[in-house]
């Protein structure tokens, strides 16, 4: 339960659910766009969050979609993570949803992964190497854009904007990949590292969360990958130095540990891949 009172939308299209979040902002209440709501309930529960209205986004059949269409594979916002999981469009998304136990998975939905407060968002990986198109919809109207433009570590979203899908080539999720998951814990603990990688038209691509902090997908770090001129057994530690970025230190894991699972996932891709 939420220990307080809140303000409870549930629009059947995406135009009833941008003047719901008009209408609560306008009333000056802190307003949340809701799938599965188990970040939102979670934090709320401990007084880190106290949202004053909630919109429900599953009764927006857009939010629900799960289809191919136009040669791309459309996976709404407001799917729960089994939905996308059965699917089994895209190989690898499937296998990278799998970060809660079945239960959960029933409710946390694709949007809140991708778009909540948790910082990991290992969901979105495999659309960062598919050349996704997001969609969104606000006070201004509906968009679509190319995802590395509105995601840098989370997702940009105007205000009141909402995350209706994502959509991805349909050859991409065909491509060989391969992907790598290292806890703490349990299977299903927060990551300590998560890397994905594809292989398009002969080139690598890399993805990974968790080590830096929040998702990284760098031009830098796949040029190195696909460098001819590097031997192969160099290629994982230059490609990280060429990232730019500083490796998370804290007490769930040492830099230098992170960097060593790191520097093993990748090695372990260019061997498959390659």
């Amino acid at each position: 339960m939420i220990p307080h009172n809140l303000v409870y939308y549930r629009p059947s299209s995406l135009e009833e659910a941008v003047a719901a979040y008009r209408e609560a902002d306008e009333a000056g209440l802190d307003t949340f766009y809701y799938g599965g709501g188990t970040e939102i309930l979670t934090f709320a529960r401990r007084g880190n969050l106290k949202p004053g209205a909630v919109i429900d986004i599953k009764h927006i059949p857009e939010c629900m979609a799960l289809r191919e269409e136009g040669g791309r594979c459309l996976f709404g916002a407001g799917l729960p993570l089994n939905a996308v999981i059965e699917g089994g469009s895209f190989p690898l998304l499937s296998r990278a949803a799998v970060i809660v136990d079945h239960t959960v998975r029933n409710r946390l939905s694709l949007g809140g992964n991708i778009a909540g407060r948790l910082p990991y968002r290992e969901t979105v990986l495999p659309f960062l190497l598919a050349d996704a198109e997001a969609r969104l919809v606000g006070p201004d109207g509906e968009r679509g854009v190319p995802l590395r433009e509105v995601f840098d570590r989370r997702l940009k979203l105007e205000s009141g904007e909402l995350l209706i899908s994502l959509s991805v080539p349909r050859a991409i999720t065909e491509t060989p990949w391969f992907y790598r998951r290292r806890v703490r814990k349990t299977r299903l603990d927060y990551p300590v590292l998560t890397a994905c990688f594809v292989k398009v038209e002969g080139q690598i691509r890399a993805a990974t969360t968790a080590a830096f902090g929040f998702p990284v997908w760098s031009p830098r770090f796949d040029d190195v990958l696909n460098d001819g001129a590097i031997p192969v057994s160099e290629r994982p530690a230059r490609a990280i130095d060429a990232a730019g970025l500083r490796i998370a230190d804290n007490a769930r894991a040492s830099a230098a540990y992170r960097r060593a699972l790191l520097e093993s996932a990748i090695g372990e891709a260019l061997d498959a891949l390659l």
